[in-house]
């Protein structure tokens, strides 16, 4: 585990952390200066997770649980929620973008749930669980099928959270102007395990929506379908010859609501030297997963 430090050429100058305290391994991180905090999450060992998914190693205790909060300035953690069933393999970690605000999120991708987490009146950290995606049956599995939450997304006026399920195959849009109390405001599905939208303007899709990434107006989000190689083959196989695809949805900033825009469709399956896949979608510049303010 731990964090390199890159200067503004992306050299390397060294580790940040100056303390790793009983952290086991890592994965996202995001942080509020003004606060002096970064939270930081849990995925699992590169040799757990490389070879593919394993449930059994869910009860080994090899995948993460746990949120890490972290002195900003020391570069030391400081406090450790443990999210048991609720967060299991809590992955993509946002705060709200304005700088004051101590709300933050959380997507616990095989438990589908979203964690809320933020400071109390007392200065104290606390969290929650807000949203909980139920696991669908599947003919072909002996377990209803998780969601598979691999990615969210907090919009630049921070009003929206965005999540994907990988294995059910939906985008969800949440209002998050009461970050206790989400209110779901549109829903789209583009491949998946479920069959609901096998095809999106023409084009069968190979895997489910993964990673995404939303125009800085929140009116256009672009989403890519390949998550890691190893776990792409296992539960999506025609991936490797069918490669991935990116699809665009339409936004409602306003009033809420999403809607796959039929004139955009990115096949990389037809990429020279092909078939590729496509994992994540980033802006010159700066983007809504990116952008920090001091």
């Amino acid at each position: 585990g731990g964090y390199l430090h890159l200067n503004k050429d992306f050299e390397i100058v060294g580790r940040w952390e100056n303390s790793m305290g009983d952290i086991p391994f890592g994965y996202d991180f995001w942080y509020q200066p003004r606060h002096n905090v970064m939270v930081s999450s849990e995925w699992a060992a590169p040799n757990t997770f490389m070879p593919g998914f394993d449930l059994e190693e869910v009860g080994h205790l090899k995948y993460g649980r746990r949120l890490h909060f972290w002195d900003f300035e020391k570069r030391e953690p400081f406090k450790t929620m443990y999210l048991g069933e609720d967060g299991l393999i809590p992955l993509e970690v946002k705060f709200h973008h304005d700088p004051d605000s101590t709300h933050g999120f959380c997507g616990a991708a095989l438990a589908a749930n979203v964690i809320h987490f933020w400071k109390d009146d007392a200065g104290e950290w606390q969290w929650e669980k807000i949203i909980d995606v139920e696991n669908e049956p599947h003919p072909e599995w002996p377990i209803p099928v998780p969601g598979v939450m691999s990615a969210i997304l907090v919009s630049m006026d921070d009003k929206y959270l965005y999540l994907n399920n990988w294995l059910h195959g939906d985008m969800r849009q949440y209002d998050i102007s009461d970050p206790h109390n989400p209110v779901l405001t549109g829903q789209v599905y583009m491949g998946g395990l479920l069959g609901k939208a096998p095809e999106v303007n023409g084009v069968k899709v190979a895997g489910g929506p993964q990673m995404f990434q939303l125009s800085l107006d929140g009116r256009r989000l672009y989403v890519t379908t390949s998550l890691f190689s190893t776990w792409d083959n296992q539960f999506y196989p025609e991936i490797r010859e069918q490669g991935g695809v990116m699809v665009m949805i339409d936004c409602d900033p306003e009033n809420g609501g999403m809607k796959i825009n039929p004139n955009f469709m990115v096949n990389f399956g037809n990429e020279p030297n092909g078939p590729s896949r496509c994992h994540e979608t980033r802006y010159p510049g700066g983007d809504c997963t990116s952008d920090i303010w001091l």
